[in-house]
């Protein structure tokens, strides 16, 4: 209990940046971790339906989406000394190219470890990474926020004004699942 206490009081040495593509060390050592961890919370079920029990799928989650996201360096991290804590990343659109449309970014997720929640690791990442990523005036952004997820939606509505972005709230997401062909 003392422990806990103690990194409760202990200042944060929050270092936030782009990898590199080729640091395959950060990679490993880092983002896998973070993406193993936030599979168990199963922050990936909807809309991929990797289950909270297949965190050793985390290196192909990264391949598949987060990869594109470093070469475009649209994908900050966060550490805490050796410690990796949280990341940003956005998805550019593919369909941009073959339609000629401006860039347009999802937010594919933002995760904090639980021990570094409500502390402002997100704001941080947010912030940094739009600041200083691939982007440029004009690209649009989306984000998805569960509807029971407050501090998620309160970080995206603070950014966006501290940001002078002008934000646009579209809607809710459903997803259903047939249960017996019959009833269709």
């Amino acid at each position: 209990l003392q422990n806990s206490c103690l990194f409760c009081k202990r200042q944060m040495n929050l270092n936030i940046f782009i990898p590199e593509t080729s640091d395959q060390t950060v990679v490993e050592d880092s983002i896998l971790p973070l993406l193993q961890e936030a599979i168990a919370e199963g922050l990936f079920v909807y809309p991929y339906y990797i289950s909270s029990q297949q965190t050793d799928k985390a290196s192909l989650v990264f391949s598949y989406l987060f990869a594109q996201c470093v070469r475009n360096k649209t994908f900050a991290l966060a550490l805490d000394g050796d410690n990796p804590v949280g990341f940003e990343a956005y998805l550019r659109s593919p369909f941009c190219d073959y339609f000629k449309t401006p860039n347009i970014y999802d937010g594919l997720l933002t995760f904090v470890s639980k021990s570094y929640r409500r502390k402002g690791v997100s704001t941080k990442l947010r912030k940094f990474l739009l600041n200083t990523g691939g982007f440029k005036r004009g690209d649009i952004f989306r984000f998805s926020v569960k509807r029971d997820n407050v501090a998620g939606y309160l970080s995206v509505e603070k950014l966006a004004k501290e940001l002078n972005i002008s934000m646009v709230e579209t809607g809710a997401n459903y997803e259903g699942q047939v249960t017996h062909q019959l009833d269709i």
